[in-house]
């Protein structure tokens, strides 16, 4: 069986929703809101084998290389066959996001590219899930 994971903060939690809606096989979803990546850091792993994982994380973050370091700490510590990462609306966490995503070959979706109200939250996580399904 296809298992999926997302990972992260509110974006994960509206992705996550959108997508169940939509996907017949649910993915688990370990997403709450204002979760920064220390935090993601201390959950508890699933110790399921995913075969694909959207990472929603960086906007609660300050970016730099600290973020960087946590970001590839939950990268390593988890395997995926395929991770998506949500780029976060502010330009600094997205690089930072980036540059992670890129040194593992990752895929990335930018939020930017979604209307927002308050540049931070997708106004339609239908969209979203669109993009991800794909």
């Amino acid at each position: 069986m296809f298992e999926c994971l997302i990972l992260g903060d509110t974006t994960g939690v509206g992705a996550g929703q959108a997508i169940n809606r939509r996907y017949a096989q649910q993915c688990d979803v370990q997403a709450v809101e204002r979760a920064t990546a220390a935090q993601i850091l201390t959950w508890r792993k699933t110790g399921k084998d995913y075969g694909a994982c959207v990472f929603a994380m960086g906007s609660n973050d300050p970016a730099g290389a600290a973020l960087a370091t946590k970001l590839t700490k939950i990268r390593t510590s988890l395997c995926f066959r395929r991770v998506i990462w949500l780029l976060p609306y502010a330009r600094p966490q997205a690089y930072t996001v980036s540059s992670v995503a890129a040194r593992f070959g990752d895929e990335t979706v930018d939020l930017n590219r979604f209307e927002t109200r308050d540049r931070i939250h997708p106004r339609n996580y239908s969209q979203v899930a669109s993009v991800l399904l794909r």
